[in-house]
Formats: C-alpha cells, structure tokens, sequence
C-alpha cells in the first residue's frame, strides 16, 4: 500500500479506563485530537483502528515524513499545552504504548480495513532482511494484501515515548503492520508469519487484531496549516455540560 511521501509513522496503543467514556473518547479522538495531530509539521495521514476482540482497545497510526516530525515546536507545543478536553482525556488513557518508527518497507500495492499488529525484537543484524522476504511471501501467496514494518530504536527520544521494550540488550525492535480485508484470513497469514519467523525473533507484543474506524489526510485538512487545528469545543462541553473551562 503507498503511503506517498510518509518514511516514518507512529505507532500508538491504548485502552479507555473507563467503559462509559469509550462514546466521549470515539468523539474526541475521531474529531479533535487526531486531526489535531495530522495538522503538524510533518505529518501526512491520521489512521484510527478499534480492537476486534475484546476488551476494547484502539490502535492508531501516524504517517509522518520523517521523525522530525515529532521534534518540531509546532508539535512539542500540542503535547506540553492540550486542549481542555485532551486533558480531560488523557486520564482516560489505559495500557498507553506509543513507538516512533522509521519505515523499513511497504510490501503490496493494496489496502485493507483488517490490520493486525505485531511488535518483535530483531536478535541479529539480517533480521530485517529476513522479515522483509517473509513478509513478500505472505502477500505474493495472497496470505496478507499489504505489510509494512519500522525500526523503533532504543536511542530515539520523542515527546511521550515509551522506555525501549527490546531488553537490556538494547536491540532495536521492529513494529509490523499487516492488513487483509478478511479477518480470518489476516489471522491465517499473521499466524504463518509467526510461525516462520524462528530464532532472529523474540515476540514482544501482539498479534492484536483491528478494525479501521476513521482517517484523516493533512491535505484534506481546511483549518490553516500555519496554525493549531481548532479545538472542539461546542463537542466538548456537549460531553461536560458542567465544565466551565473555556
């Protein structure tokens, strides 16, 4: 699947505390924070997935230029100052993990509303090449319609990531992104992948299975891109009719 310009993406997972704020969450998520996000410096696309087995869990991808995306001022302002109603959200936030990627490869031409997601640490230096040809061999036998995968190092520093998850060994893991229009079948060839993967992997989380919900392109955006994205407010207090913040 392209991914046009994108060389980078970020991969974020999480829960909502609370069962009863998941349709406040769904509001906010979907019409304030993630176009907020996608209007930055450097960010291309905003993609929001749901878990298909429970408890629900939503995973989102930021398709980025570059990792300096999540360097510029633009965004280090969006994270120090939220929005009332992103800081209001983010005590809702449950099994937070978030893993800035450099994108390694785009396998298939495809794409697919099933994604599921693996997170793997790579134990020597030809296991990217290795996945790399296991991936082409999943999509070549139609087994998955598209794959990506990105190197999380442990050295990158970026607002709100996660400790490296690789070990003391301070190996770089690999998040890997596959999709099928078909959730038995996402599951078939994500299970064949695992199985072939052997001993260059250690899995460190997943595979989770997920639907898209809803995206959003940058250039699809009307609000200036020379400024912060508006902030729902009218949605907000629709939510918080008591709130008084502004």
């Amino acid at each position: 699947m392209s991914v046009g310009p994108a060389a980078a993406f970020l991969a974020l997972w999480n829960g909502v505390a609370d069962a009863g704020a998941v349709p406040e969450y769904e509001v906010w998520h979907t019409f304030e924070h993630v176009p907020e996000r996608v209007g930055s410096p450097g960010f291309v696309q905003g993609i929001r997935y749901r878990s298909v087995d429970g408890p629900v869990r939503y995973f989102t991808c930021y398709w980025l230029r570059s990792l300096d995306a999540l360097t510029t001022p633009e965004y280090r302002a969006l994270v120090d100052h939220p929005t009332p109603w992103s800081a209001r959200m983010r005590s809702q936030l449950s099994g937070f993990l978030r893993l800035p990627c450099e994108l390694g490869a785009t396998i298939g031409v495809s794409s697919a509303s099933r994604l599921a997601t693996l997170h793997l640490e790579a134990h020597t230096s030809e296991a990217a090449a290795r996945l790399r040809t296991l991936l082409q061999r999943q999509v070549d036998g139609a087994n998955l319609v598209c794959a990506h995968w990105g190197l999380c190092r442990p050295s990158d520093d970026h607002p709100l990531a996660n400790p490296p998850l690789g070990g003391a060994s301070g190996a770089a893991s690999l998040v890997v992104l596959l999709q099928h229009g078909d959730l038995s079948a996402l599951r078939h060839g994500t299970e064949a992948l695992l199985r072939s993967l052997g001993p260059d992997f250690r899995t460190l989380g997943g595979p989770a299975y997920f639907e898209q919900l809803t995206q959003v392109r940058q250039s699809a955006l009307q609000a200036p891109l020379s400024s912060r994205q508006p902030a729902r407010g009218d949605l907000f207090h629709a939510f918080n009719p008591g709130d008084k913040t502004p």
